[in-house]
């Protein structure tokens, strides 16, 4: 049996930034999950981001041979992904400090639902720009109509903060500039390479990590989408091959992402299974969805006729896969 990688990490107080870390190896995620509790309970593969208080790091220590010590700091636990084996340092979690550096010219923090307005860390980046070290401005993205999540709140749309270094607030209108193009045409490596320019990644960067998406076998142009399905519902979905949806008499509640390797918290939220429901994904080819079956091509979630669900099938480029059981 493989054995399943995790890191602990101690951040940062002042930037939010993981200050030091450490690997977890777990034989069993049975032993894991032990070890968070409740926490866990709807994260079958642990693949979510687990806050740590010092009892949780304390039994981490003991059940896995540890001696990991956050010295106070807020300590955090989460699946080892292939971004932390890149030969530099992704900003992704290192925005704030590497923005006062010097080495990143460019944030953009979004995806987060109004209301609320805020994203995790904010209060930090709001210290920096009330001195005047970067400059900030603020996106709202309205949905066609209010969503209702699965714990029964209501939310209008999404979020995005844009963060600049000063002399550098062009590059938020050049990003938002790339995003118009890329959401008509697909994205692709140029578009990708551009935003990791507008970002202060260097060449040798950019050309590393395009490398490493064609080796993966990463495709463009596509919309990763999340839909709840029933038990029976799931069984067909097996019995075509993963690779279709079968057909319903009622409408399908989608939630899309634009991202090429996007995660699952967002769709959780807006779908969040109950009932025995099982969410699952699958990526569809981004043009003809979002001209043809979205509800709106801005938006995060659709209203999909149940008359449309071969239309639907048609344009799926993967398998389906399973994100999250009920």
């Amino acid at each position: 049996m493989q054995p399943h990688r995790f890191i602990l990490q101690a951040f940062d107080p002042e930037y939010g930034h993981p200050a030091f870390e450490t690997m977890c190896v777990v034989e069993r995620l049975e032993d894991l999950r032990e070890v968070l509790g409740e926490a866990a309970t709807d994260d079958p593969e642990l693949e979510m981001f687990y806050e740590l208080d010092p009892d949780d790091v304390e039994a981490i220590n003991h059940r896995f041979g540890l001696a990991f010590d956050p010295g106070g700091r807020k300590a955090a636990l989460s699946k080892w992904l292939a971004s932390h084996e890149l030969p530099y340092l992704a900003h992704t979690g290192f925005e704030l400090v590497l923005m006062l550096d010097g080495r990143k010219q460019f944030a953009r923090m979004g995806g987060e639902f109004f209301p609320p307005c805020r994203y995790p860390g904010e209060e930090l980046f709001d210290q920096v720009v009330a001195q005047g070290l970067l400059h900030r401005e603020e996106a709202l993205e309205r949905f066609g109509a209010p969503q209702t999540l699965g714990d029964g709140r209501v939310i209008e749309g999404l979020r995005t903060v844009y963060y600049t270094r000063l002399g550098e607030e062009w590059r938020i209108p050049a990003w938002k500039l790339i995003e118009k193009a890329a959401a008509t045409s697909g994205w692709n490596d140029t578009f990708e390479r551009l935003e990791g320019m507008l970002f202060g990644y260097a060449d040798w960067q950019n050309d590393w990590w395009l490398e490493h998406l064609r080796l993966r076998g990463e495709r463009w142009g596509a919309v990763t989408i999340y839909l709840v399905v029933t038990a029976t519902e799931l069984s067909a979905i097996e019995e075509m091959g993963w690779r279709a949806l079968p057909l319903r008499k009622g409408d399908l509640k989608l939630a899309s992402s634009p991202w090429n390797a996007p995660g699952d918290g967002e769709a959780r939220r807006v779908l969040e299974p109950g009932g025995g429901g099982t969410l699952v994904r699958f990526r569809v080819k981004a043009r003809p969805f979002l001209e043809q079956l979205a509800s709106d091509r801005h938006a995060r979630i659709h209203e999909l006729p149940a008359e449309r669900v071969r239309d639907l099938n048609r344009i799926i480029v993967d398998s389906i896969e399973i994100a999250l059981r009920g």
